[in-house]
């Protein structure tokens, strides 16, 4: 993060336009959400409160919690790549937000296939927790080792969008060109 602010005034200045587009999209989503429900899933996804099973029963809340999270999946899709291609490559805000949903539909079924193993490794973490915890005859251990846990599983996640990235933008030499680091074999030699 301080990186990106170090990167001089005009990247800084494309990032902090990048956070303010996210944040206006993220307000626009809890707003719609809000029309569904009253603000009460808005409400507590923002600020925070206690849950009551009548209000998780409300249908309404249901609803908005749903068209929610099916909203949140084109947003996240325009930002996947987008503070990489503006940090790294210099695009501007706009076209990042383009470039990187264009990836992702070039690349719909292996990030499907992300998500799921991502899903699956995070379940398999709680479905470990509470194993444990119910073989020592303890559920508090549970309970207590879930947050780290999370947040370690969360660090390899978001460590993992790297590789994403990577693997959904390549250099623009042309494949006959030798890279700069690797000598040809011999005169010729593309490789």
């Amino acid at each position: 993060l301080i990186s990106a602010f170090r990167a001089g005034k005009q990247r800084m200045r494309a990032m902090m336009v990048l956070g303010a587009l996210y944040a206006m999209g993220f307000l626009v989503l809890m707003g719609i959400s809000a029309l569904i429900d009253g603000g009460q899933f808005a409400k507590l996804y923002l600020v925070g409160g206690k849950i009551t099973q009548e209000m998780v029963t409300q249908n309404d809340f249901q609803l908005a919690m749903w068209v929610t999270m099916l909203l949140y999946i084109p947003l996240s899709l325009l930002f996947w790549h987008a503070p990489a291609l503006v940090h790294w490559h210099g695009v501007p805000p706009v076209k990042s937000l383009f470039f990187s949903l264009m990836a992702c539909y070039k690349n719909w079924a292996a990030l499907a296939i992300y998500g799921l193993l991502w899903a699956g490794i995070f379940m398999g973490a709680v479905v470990l927790l509470t194993l444990v915890a119910v073989l020592l005859g303890n559920p508090n251990i549970a309970v207590v080792a879930l947050f780290p846990v999370a947040l370690l599983v969360m660090a390899m996640f978001f460590t993992s969008i790297y590789f994403t990235f990577r693997d959904s933008f390549t250099d623009s030499l042309p494949p006959s060109t030798p890279t700069p680091d690797v000598p040809a074999a011999f005169p010729g030699d593309p490789t």
